[in-house]
């Protein structure tokens, strides 16, 4: 597969994979409020989406913002972080990591808009919608003590071309815990390579036996996106991209959400009380955002198979401010859906939670 068509690849995989609505006017610009103060400065909100203005939010937070013109990247700085956005290409680099956006941005009149993850997955903020009082509430929150490293690994071979991009933490007390952790997260990485080794073998035996198809190589893309970093939790996502020739390949989410001090991986369910009907409880929330998007034109009105309820160990992870479930792939839906996300914020689920995670909501 040419680069071209392995960066067009990637960017359509990652557009399906987190879904993107467009940005048109509406009469909706709540105020925004960082730490309890209001900024000069309103947000949108479109498709149940919110969307902030990147140099008035990230100026309050004393970063830098430089912007050369609409063909080169925005910088946004202060010491110890450098983030470059690449509009055009659809780019993120922030410090030694580089990922593909999911094209939840807008310029509107000369000014960029970010899409809600942005501030929350680099900036370090809880985002929340108060549609009640009409305003965005912007919280900083107080990030755990450790260091983040992207490891980069990149190959190219005449049937493959892979690339994998894997966090290592660096900080942590019990070193034992450390070494576990950044050992999972790496051998989450060779799993993927591994994997689309096998995919490259099926393709030459394909190929061998007199197949002209596709003349497009394998194609392994795995990467990673840091979710939660707080309250001695860290909340990680990982996309996994195979292209194995045809029109596409498939992206599978994965997620872990371990414990700092002891390495212990938490499932949905540790989060809530023992007596706590959580299924019931997010499957009526799932329910409704489902029938809202299908209104909305978001999701198709048909599926491929009837949502009923999610799974007592159902696909989550943690953001600042919610427990997001998730469904991959034609799991539910077409592969033109992506994968379908489904926050549940933390001050819905405070009755639910057990005391141990009373950090969550308060």
């Amino acid at each position: 597969m040419t680069k071209k068509v392995f960066m067009a690849a990637v960017i359509i995989s990652m557009l399906l994979s987190i879904p993107a609505f467009g940005f048109a006017a509406t009469d909706s610009q709540p105020v925004i409020v960082l730490d309890g103060t209001k900024i000069e400065a309103a947000a949108y909100i479109d498709g149940g989406n919110v969307y902030l203005p990147l140099r008035a939010v990230g100026e309050a937070l004393g970063y830098e913002i430089q912007w050369s013109g609409k063909d080169n990247p925005i910088s946004v700085s202060k010491p110890g972080k450098n983030i470059m956005i690449d509009l055009n290409n659809h780019k993120i680099t922030a410090n030694d990591h580089l990922y593909y956006m999911s094209g939840d941005y807008n310029i509107v009149a000369d000014s960029t808009y970010m899409g809600a993850d942005f501030f929350s997955d680099n900036l370090g903020l809880k985002v929340r919608w108060d549609r009640q009082n009409g305003m965005v509430q912007l919280e900083s929150v107080k990030e755990n003590a450790i260091s983040i490293k992207a490891i980069i690994e990149a190959s190219e071979t005449d049937i493959i071309e892979t690339t994998l991009q894997y966090p290592q933490i660096d900080g942590l007390i019990d070193k034992t815990v450390q070494d576990s952790i950044n050992s999972l997260f790496k051998e989450l990485a060779m799993d993927a390579k591994n994997e689309g080794l096998k995919n490259a073998d099926e393709m030459e035996k394909v190929i061998a036996s007199g197949y002209t198809g596709s003349p497009n190589k394998c194609e392994t893309y795995f990467d990673y996106r840091l979710k939660y970093n707080q309250n001695g939790l860290l909340g990680v996502v990982f996309l996994n991209y195979q292209y194995t020739g045809g029109a596409h390949g498939l992206t599978v989410q994965s997620s872990h959400t371990l414990d700092l001090k002891t390495g212990a991986e938490y499932k949905l369910g540790d989060l809530v009380k023992v007596d706590a009907d959580y299924v019931s409880y997010i499957s009526d929330i799932v329910r409704n955002v489902i029938n809202e998007r299908v209104k909305e034109g978001i999701l198709p009105d048909y599926s491929i198979a009837s949502f009923e309820a999610i799974k007592e160990d159902q696909d989550f992870y943690l953001s600042n401010d919610a427990v997001v479930v998730y469904f991959q792939q034609y799991e539910y839906w077409p592969y033109a859906a992506g994968i379908q996300e489904f926050p549940v914020e933390f001050s819905v689920l405070n009755d639910m939670l057990k005391p141990d995670f009373s950090f969550l909501y308060n």
